[in-house]
């Protein structure tokens, strides 16, 4: 693996140069959106009050308000306020592991030592462990700012990208009814019905993707019996592939999901904007080609 960020940890008169490599993976269960005859699709912009298509550079970026109103925002004004560009993750206090609540905790980076770090990452990452402490800090990473716990663990660090303090609900914030003071009996029958089934630690094969495992043996069986099989080769001699494949959405929904607003289904105004086009009268041998290359502009 190569990593994809690099930078140095920083404190007081510390500094420490690091590669940063993804601890986790996203699931194998994934599949891609394709027609009938296998074709990949492509993705692409739909404007419902101009009832087109747009290109990228009639894309820009907007901020919508508590109002609902959107704010245009364009790439001068977005490069004024983003992060300042920087390669140190500058870590500001040390606290207690055991004090960062686990809900703050959303994604896992591993933190390799550059060939130029030398003693002063192994005695980091010792020391870390010993005191039980974490760094809490930030780094700028493509253009965006993340807050970020430095762990050790097991000889090496690890970096933890917390969530910012608003983007956690509180059980109030829900709506969540105050807990109600159980029996003491039951409370001791249900302990005894835990004790029953405790282990003294977690089975890793317990935590095996079950469901991901499954979808695999079962793509990998029908792709030896041929059946539903497209092969890259034909793939990828289709001239007009690139061009033609499109899944036309709500740009307004695609601004409102990118906002963190709550996130809808995207309206569909391909099919229309296909039909329109469609010529009224083909001879019988067009038709079906004329069928066949709509599957590819339109997917769902």
């Amino acid at each position: 693996m190569r990593s994809f960020w690099s930078g140095t940890i920083t404190f007081g008169l510390v500094s420490i140069p690091v590669d940063l490599f993804a601890a986790v993976v996203p699931r194998q269960k994934s599949m891609k959106l394709v027609d009938e005859e296998g074709h990949p699709l492509g993705r692409r912009y739909w404007c419902p009050k101009h009832e087109k298509v747009l290109d990228d550079d009639e894309l820009v970026r907007g901020y919508e308000t508590d109002s609902g109103k959107v704010v245009v925002v364009t790439d001068e004004e977005f490069a004024s306020a983003a992060p300042e560009k920087s390669r140190d993750i500058e870590l500001r206090r040390f606290v207690a592991l055991d004090d960062i609540p686990p809900f703050y905790f959303d994604r896992p980076y591993f933190l390799a030592p550059d060939e130029r770090a030398g003693k002063a990452y192994a005695l980091l990452a010792q020391t870390m462990a010993k005191t039980g402490k974490a760094g809490i800090g930030s780094f700028v990473m493509r253009d965006h700012e993340y807050l970020v716990a430095i762990v050790s663990d097991q000889g090496m660090l690890r970096a933890e990208v917390l969530r910012y303090v608003d983007e956690l609900r509180t059980p109030e914030a829900v709506g969540l009814p105050k807990p109600a003071k159980p029996d003491a009996a039951r409370v001791r029958a249900l302990a005894r019905e835990i004790d029953a089934l405790a282990e003294a630690k977690v089975d890793p094969a317990e935590l095996a993707d079950l469901e991901a495992e499954t979808l695999r043996a079962f793509a990998e069986k029908k792709a030896k019996s041929g059946e539903g099989v497209v092969s890259m080769a034909e793939l990828e001699g289709d001239e007009d592939d690139a061009a033609a494949s499109a899944q036309v959405i709500d740009l307004m929904q695609v601004l409102r999901e990118s906002l963190g607003a709550s996130a809808g289904k995207a309206k569909r105004a391909a099919d229309a904007h296909a039909a329109a086009k469609k010529p009224a009268a083909k001879k019988a041998a067009a038709t079906k080609t004329t069928a066949k290359k709509t599957r590819h502009t339109v997917g769902r």
